[in-house]
């Protein structure tokens, strides 16, 4: 015979509403003892709540899925944890798909996920979507049943908010803070030419120079694609042609670039080439020099997702969340 969620309540001389409290990892709302005594009593019988059953009564599933672009990124397995412990905070579980960049894989996984009957959907978009016909990108959108939000980039994508990093902001603190250790040749290794944050991240370096008085040379920039392997290349060519004694990398991976051919080439990273990330991933503490690098409130934008997605009101708005700096040792300082 099998066990029903009322069984387990009798048994545990409790309510309903409590074994369901447990179930959904609310155990804050029950006492300690009758949720460890729930817990043991759905273990003994090997129960597990239908939750099929309770979405076709319910209209619910209690899930939440996201979209990312690259799940070897440190940067957006962060994301994902973090709000798996938010979403888990409110009795939501988290499932994600990674898009690899690629536009029809994002396509695909839009179906995919979606037809997993998920209540709501945050996004992450591939690099490539500026790329794709706009009428493709539209078509979509309006698959999507469910509220959903656009996170860490700003595209035109359906009728929805978007959350991202300031990262005209974040720009300028990397550049800035190179400038008032004295540098004043600065390369950068830009993300995609395209999309909106690497777009934005060089508006704050070019703000940054024009406070200096530093008038911009385009020759100091060098695309990269937010990847390790894919910014060899641009780091080869700033360190090996002496462009620059200074490099603001457009992201961690980017910058990991940098400590790579800086070490083929007997270059120290904080005494011969000073240089600045963005993201502040947990491996830039670990490297030698650690890195300097712009540190995005992962936090803060996972928070602003839940409460978009859970309110009432989701108009097509954009919220930036600003970012801070954190310094290690990978910039010397040349002033005079």
């Amino acid at each position: 015979m099998s066990v029903t969620i009322k069984d387990i309540a009798k048994e545990c001389n409790c309510s309903i509403t409590s074994v369901s409290f447990v179930l959904n990892g609310k155990s804050d709302f029950v006492g300690k003892e009758t949720a460890e005594r729930i817990l043991a009593t759905c273990k003994k019988y090997n129960y597990k709540p239908n939750y099929i059953a309770a979405a076709l009564k319910n209209k619910t599933t209690k899930t939440a899925g996201i979209l990312i672009p690259d799940i070897e990124n440190s940067y957006y397995a962060r994301i994902i944890k973090c709000l798996e412990n938010l979403l888990k905070e409110k009795g939501y579980s988290l499932i994600f798909a990674d898009s690899g960049y690629n536009f029809d894989q994002f396509e695909k996984n839009v179906i995919d996920i979606t037809n997993r009957s998920i209540d709501y959907l945050i996004i992450v978009p591939p690099s490539l979507f500026q790329e794709v016909d706009e009428e493709k990108i539209n078509d979509v959108a309006k698959m999507i049943t469910v509220p959903y939000v656009i996170l860490d980039r700003k595209i035109s994508f359906g009728d929805c908010p978007i959350i991202i990093n300031d990262d005209i902001k974040g720009g300028y603190l990397a550049t800035k803070y190179l400038l008032d250790l004295g540098h004043k040749k600065i390369a950068c290794i830009t993300g995609p030419k395209n999309i909106s944050s690497s777009l934005e991240r060089l508006k704050g370096y070019k703000k940054a120079l024009k406070e200096a008085h530093i008038p911009f040379d385009s020759s100091l920039l060098v695309e990269g694609n937010y990847r390790f392997e894919g910014s060899i290349n641009a780091a080869k060519d700033i360190i090996l042609n002496k462009k620059a004694d200074a490099i603001f990398a457009f992201n961690d991976l980017s910058a990991y670039a940098v400590y790579k051919i800086a070490n083929d080439n007997d270059i120290k990273i904080g005494e011969d080439l000073s240089l600045v990330g963005f993201d502040d991933n947990q491996f830039s503490a670990l490297i030698s020099p650690g890195l300097t690098s712009v540190k995005q409130n992962i936090e803060g934008l996972c928070k602003a997702v839940i409460k978009k997605l859970m309110s009432d009101n989701k108009a097509n708005n954009t919220t930036k969340i600003e970012p801070t700096i954190t310094i290690r040792g990978s910039v010397k300082n040349v002033k005079s």
